[in-house]
């Protein structure tokens, strides 16, 4: 299975500051960050500098670890992003990961989920991981389709977790070897 060829994957950048606000306002409704971290209360070019800055590792907050965010653009319009967490710290282990995406709701059942788990676990097999841990809400269908058709396997240590709202968090690993 390949990455979707219409899809432009890419760090965010200056003229991307429009898209990608409206794009995470779009997807509280689907309490979901799409700009991990971002606040109005910040520059747009400050926390595209942040976000590069950690995928170069620099910067890197106490408790943090190195990690990318990245743009999915079909033509020039933004439909989806992609965290990579390079390490796991205690919490990733727990919820997280490695690789975290989001489709617009607009984009979504187009494959568009898909390509950007399989340019995380790109990205992450590239820097040395073997691999990838992805974790999902057991409630959420399309996730669950999504990890598994990139070859996701239910962790045989812990499977899932319960949280203290009562959901179960589902965890998966997926060799990247066969995504680069």
């Amino acid at each position: 299975m390949s990455l979707n060829p219409s899809l432009e994957f890419r760090e965010l950048t200056s003229q991307d500051e429009q898209q990608a606000i409206d794009a995470h306002q779009s997807m509280v409704a689907d309490d979901f960050e799409f700009l991990p971290t971002w606040s109005m209360a910040e520059s747009w070019d400050n926390y595209i500098y942040r976000m590069s800055a950690g995928r170069r590792g620099e910067h890197i907050p106490d408790g943090w670890v190195r990690s990318a965010l990245f743009g999915a653009f079909d033509d020039g319009e933004l439909v989806g992003r992609v965290s990579v967490r390079y390490e796991l710290n205690d919490f990733l282990r727990q919820n997280g990961g490695h690789i975290g995406y989001g489709v617009l709701p607009e984009h979504r059942r187009r494959g568009v989920a898909v390509a950007l788990c399989q340019f995380g676990l790109t990205e992450v097999g590239h820097a040395g991981v073997d691999r990838a841990l992805l974790t999902c809400d057991s409630m959420n269908a399309g996730s669950i389709a999504t990890i598994l058709r990139c070859g996701g396997a239910l962790d045989p240590q812990l499977p899932s977790l319960e949280a203290a709202d009562g959901s179960m968090t589902l965890r998966y690993w997926i060799s990247t070897q066969s995504n680069h």
